[in-house]
């Protein structure tokens, strides 16, 4: 299920790093949602507990203009597209979001933005074997070493994105293990970019790509997006088209 948000802002800025302004807004929306009865299940200190907090979203800004500390947004306008595979997921973050329509949310002293509308989209299906993927935000391959608590950002350029995005994959969907491992992709669309995230940078991919595989497997990417840190605002496909091949 996605949803469409439409917001509007005071001023012509933005922080670069829109993430964490994003992710106050959402859970500004849940905390004074139902008494903020759900909170805690998508955002709770303890990780594990953190039942509901699979959803991923991406912005989408027209004819910005990047500066070091901020990006120009002259007509004062921005989307974003949410996107969760569980129903009662999504219904929660509509309803939240929903409360928070015509209200100011500030994003600095001198800035805020305010919802202006909310809806519903008509979902998308692979038809096929294979897939075009536009990634509508950033796709994060996170590896993390426990030993020595560092991460490890994998991306295109890397000779071992395909494992390693495979691998991913495979952790999100142990039961198509196979599937994930017989697919083909083309990756030639893709290219890497460095970005800010919490106070860091951090390297991610983005462009197209094709995928050959599994319808199954095609349509639970386009569903459930890919990658890690999804909630964060990553790994949102968005299919722009699909077919059947024969080998």
């Amino acid at each position: 299920m996605r949803i469409l948000m439409k917001f509007s802002m005071d001023e012509t800025f933005m922080p670069t790093d829109y993430h964490k302004m994003i992710i106050s807004f959402i859970k500004k929306s849940i905390s004074e949602y139902s008494e903020g009865n759900f909170f805690d299940e998508f955002y709770n200190e303890d990780i594990s507990q953190n039942t509901r907090k699979d959803f991923s979203w991406s912005m989408k800004l027209m004819n910005p203009e990047f500066h070091r500390n901020r990006i120009e947004v002259l007509d004062r306008k921005f989307d974003l597209t949410f996107a969760a595979a569980d129903k009662m997921n999504m219904l929660i973050l509509f309803n939240s979001f929903l409360n928070q329509k015509g209200k100011k949310f500030k994003i600095s002293k001198e800035n805020s933005i305010k919802l202006e509308k909310i809806s519903i989209l008509k979902e998308k299906n692979v038809e096929g074997n294979v897939a075009q993927f536009a990634l509508y935000s950033p796709l994060v391959i996170r590896e993390h070493n426990k030993e020595s608590n560092v991460d490890r950002y994998v991306t295109v350029e890397d000779e071992d994105f395909i494992e390693a995005f495979k691998l991913n994959l495979e952790r999100a969907y142990p039961a198509l293990k196979d599937e994930i491992q017989e697919m083909k992709i083309d990756t030639s669309r893709m290219k890497k970019q460095v970005i800010p995230l919490f106070g860091h940078m951090i390297e991610v991919s983005l462009g197209n790509f094709l995928a050959m595989a599994d319808r199954n497997l095609l349509n639970s990417m386009l569903i459930n997006s890919i990658g890690s840190r999804k909630s964060a605002g990553f790994g949102l496909l968005n299919l722009i088209d699909s077919w059947e091949m024969r080998l």
